[in-house]
């Protein structure tokens, strides 16, 4: 499926019965881009998703945000045209058609798979957001190291893609990261620096880091495109995005000058 961003698409589209690991550094728009990127798939190839986002709860909170993504507008007074109450209208049926927000008393990992199992049979879930990793409770067994937990989580996770034809999206935060001394930018994360293992990267079919320069806003947002299993997916490289703060949409960069490159040392080499 299309991302529908068409300088993103020749190196990531979605493949149901696949699951992409998201990360980057907290405050990069990680759960924003997965957002537009989760519209983008409802309102262009009719989409269900079940969506685990209590960062962004309340659901009437998370549903502003959506609405906004979906119309362009935002949903506030402020210095920009609002929506209007026919646009309300439509980004509600919207909503209501394609989101269900999740939240089970006990957000284990077992029971988060247990309701997108219901929502595949009740309402076509194709799509599945768990944002992010460390507000799932984990319960390891006496002796199960993390990693052992990890794998056997990951595990969990791609056998429920494969069973249900759903594409899944996990986002993970990085281990704590250091600034460079001399720009006082952090390193791009990759995979292998999502706390807890190496099977982020290994067991994924597809890991993503999103990249924003704090310290100029005006800079595009890089997607970083670092692990596609499937070469008729994509390919590994970085696409540039220009975020809208006003509406939380991202749109095609429109002053794109270099080859997106992507290291996987990733510390300054091309």
């Amino acid at each position: 499926m299309s991302t529908g961003w068409q300088g993103m698409d020749g190196y990531y589209t979605v493949l149901e019965g696949e699951w992409t690991l998201v990360t980057g550094i907290p405050g990069h728009g990680k759960s924003e881009w997965l957002d537009a990127l989760a519209v983008h798939i409802a309102q262009h190839h009719g989409w269900n998703f079940g969506v685990f986002s209590p960062e962004n709860f309340p659901a009437d909170y998370h549903s502003e945000k959506l609405m906004e993504k979906f119309i362009g507008k935002p949903f506030s007074a402020g210095p920009s045209e609002r929506m209007g109450v026919a646009e309300l209208d439509r980004a509600m049926d919207f909503l209501a058609d394609h989101f269900t927000f999740m939240m089970p008393e006990s957000p284990s990992l077992d029971a988060l798979l247990e309701q997108a199992s219901r929502l595949v049979t009740r309402k076509g879930i194709r799509g599945l957001i768990m944002d992010p990793w460390n507000e799932i409770e984990h319960g390891r067994a006496p002796g199960q190291t993390e990693t052992d937990y990890i794998s056997l989580a990951l595990s969990k996770i791609r056998k429920f893609c494969w069973a249900h034809g759903v594409h899944a999206w996990v986002v993970a935060h990085p281990a704590k990261l250091y600034k460079d001394k001399e720009s006082g930018d952090y390193p791009i994360p990759t995979p292998y620096d999502v706390s807890g293992s190496a099977h982020w990267r290994n067991k994924a079919d597809n890991c993503i880091t999103v990249y924003r320069h704090v310290k100029d806003e005006h800079k595009p947002v890089e997607i970083h495109i670092q692990k596609i299993r499937k070469k008729f997916v994509g390919r590994v490289g970085m696409v540039e995005l220009h975020y809208d703060r006003v509406t939380g949409q991202y749109r095609d960069y429109a002053h794109f000058t270099r080859p997106p490159i992507y290291s996987l040392q990733n510390r300054g080499a091309a």
